[in-house]
């Protein structure tokens, strides 16, 4: 059977949707909480569209499979595992888009050699989706040091306006997470690198 869309599993159904698929498979495991289900639900279509007959995709509210979740020790949302032949080969932490899944999918088939994650200059900082905080003494390491593009917002507890960006920049930080860095300096604490 050819399935082209995503399949939702529990942990009632892991076994049997995954590690016993007949096909090599793409377990998501996601939370509504911390991520847009329009953006993954997209990644997650075109994958299973493209690779339909060769690769199951199969997505898993973490809530839904703790038990999976547990055993294979998934620590950040989203994380894809790759399974094939009924073992675990590969797992990515992150949003990607669906040009930056490819070629994980295609080591998963045998096809291309295993990618190698973006060094995050910061553990988290450019994968989970979050802002990172960074201080005077990270500031450097973390901002000037990053191997991916990098926006920092300077902000203030006292200001209005910059409350308003809080939630603007914790969105960019899941949209463009493996590809981007947002990070956030509270001027009032760090006010030498503020000035600087």
């Amino acid at each position: 059977m050819r399935y082209n869309t995503p399949i939702n599993a529990t942990d009632a159904s892991f076994e049997r949707a995954v590690v016993n698929a007949p096909l090599p498979a793409v377990a998501v495991f996601w939370s509504p909480e911390r991520m847009s289900r329009q953006k993954l639900d997209g990644v997650l279509e075109h994958t299973a569209e493209s690779y339909a007959g060769e690769v199951l995709v199969v997505k898993l509210d973490a809530d839904d499979a703790p038990k999976a979740r547990d055993r294979y020790d998934v620590q950040q949302l989203p994380e894809f595992l790759f399974f094939r032949d009924g073992r675990l080969v590969a797992r990515a932490r992150g949003m990607p888009g669906a040009e930056a899944l490819r070629p994980w999918v295609e080591y998963l088939l045998g096809r291309g050699p295993r990618p190698t994650p973006r060094k995050r200059p910061q553990e988290g900082a450019a994968g989970d989706g979050a802002p990172v905080e960074v201080t005077e003494a990270t500031f450097d390491q973390v901002v000037l040091g990053a191997n991916v593009p990098v926006l920092v917002d300077f902000w203030a507890s006292w200001c209005g306006p910059c409350r308003m960006v809080g939630p603007v920049m914790e969105e960019l930080a899941r949209t463009y997470a493996w590809r981007a860095l947002m990070a956030k300096l509270d001027v009032d604490a760090n006010q030498a690198t503020a000035r600087r």
